[in-house]
């Protein structure tokens, strides 16, 4: 079922709230129990970097390669132990089994064990996420060079990560729920003007064409700003994905009247608003002034009711680094602020704005 399917049987609904992906639970089962709590329109499955660093982004994509790579003295990301395996690298991404292991992965197999059991009853879409092919080849290096830089090594980052995706899907779609699966790439935001339309963007409209293939709704996330301090929307809508998520926090201005933003939106894609900020203190912040910030963002390019039909609330990048109760705030912040954003006149008229109990 694709996105505009679900927008015309008004099952996803103005202003439902979702994760973008870590929690800082070490405890998976707990974990899982927040994400019903306060994500029951679309519940995802939570990355837990604290309780292993296989858990962390990057390395719960690379369990078919790890052996093959160190993490780089002094700085991000990870390097082959030997130039000469590059070609094995390649082949690995391109023909190992892909799958998450539940030593990296505790809160997918914890989220598929609450499914069973019924936990989700008012589940819209489920979410799954996994980092994407760009932001990937990005952080593994050959002789000192990044993989994004390589265009084979790119498309057999792309392979492995399409394939990682369906994974995901396939054992999800097992609930009969519509399946949203994110691809979280924050290296698109440093993407140059040229980059932005030659092969790290082939290779991601390229891995988004293929899970969209399997009737899944494909998002990419990037909470990365440009250089100007803006959030790379107009670039993430040129993606093909059905959602664009994006950090709406920390600069507010009217970036959603770009033309390619307000095209992405007639066509039917959901926009996914990164709100509710993950700070440890949040007594300054208040659901007036976060909706204030979306309904600055969405003017010029609609009218707002129907840009809060295309609107999802999530809290920004880093949860998985608060407390557990840090966490939990932020998402009641979330839920207020799409609860505002629900109520907007016109859309309860439409049978839409209903959110389910908190």
């Amino acid at each position: 079922m694709y996105i505009r399917e679900i927008l015309s049987c008004r099952r996803l609904g103005a202003g439902a709230v979702t994760g973008i992906g870590s929690l800082p639970h070490t405890d998976a089962e707990a974990a899982v129990r927040l994400v019903a709590e306060v994500s029951p329109e679309i519940p995802f499955w939570p990355q837990l970097p604290q309780r292993a660093v296989e858990e962390r982004m990057v390395e719960q994509a690379l369990t078919p390669v790890l052996d093959l790579l160190a993490p780089r003295n002094g700085s991000y990301g990870y390097a082959l132990l030997q130039v000469d395996r590059r070609t094995d690298l390649i082949a690995r991404f391109e023909c190992a089994q892909a799958e998450l292991a539940p030593f990296a992965a505790a809160g997918f197999f914890a989220f598929e064990r609450a499914l069973a059991k019924g936990a989700f009853p008012h589940a819209v879409a489920l979410k799954g996420q996994i980092i994407g092919p760009v932001t990937l080849a990005a952080l593994l290096f050959v002789d000192g060079q990044p993989l994004v830089n390589d265009s084979a090594a790119l498309d057999a980052a792309g392979s492995y990560i399409q394939r990682l995706a369906i994974w995901q899907i396939e054992r999800l779609a097992r609930w009969r729920t519509p399946v949203l699966l994110m691809l979280d790439e924050p290296y698109l935001a440093l993407l140059s003007q040229c980059d932005a339309t030659g092969e790290a963007m082939r290779v991601v409209q390229s891995v988004v064409r293929g899970i969209q293939a399997t009737g899944a709704l494909v998002g990419v996330h990037c909470c990365a700003l440009l250089p100007d301090g803006m959030p790379p929307v107009a670039l993430l809508c040129r993606t093909g994905a059905d959602v664009v998520s994006f950090d709406a926090y920390h600069r507010v201005a009217s970036w959603c009247a770009n033309p390619d933003v307000c095209a992405f939106v007639k066509e039917g894609g959901i926009l996914a608003f990164g709100l509710a900020p993950t700070i440890h203190d949040l007594s300054g912040v208040s659901s007036a002034d976060l909706l204030t910030h979306w309904i600055i963002a969405t003017a010029g390019c609609d009218r707002q009711v129907d840009m809060a039909r295309h609107t999802l609330v999530t809290a920004t990048c880093g949860m998985g680094l608060l407390s557990e109760d840090a966490a939990r705030q932020s998402f009641r912040l979330a839920r207020d602020v799409a609860g505002l954003i629900g109520r907007m006149p016109g859309l309860e008229a439409n049978g839409q704005g209903e959110r389910s109990p908190r």
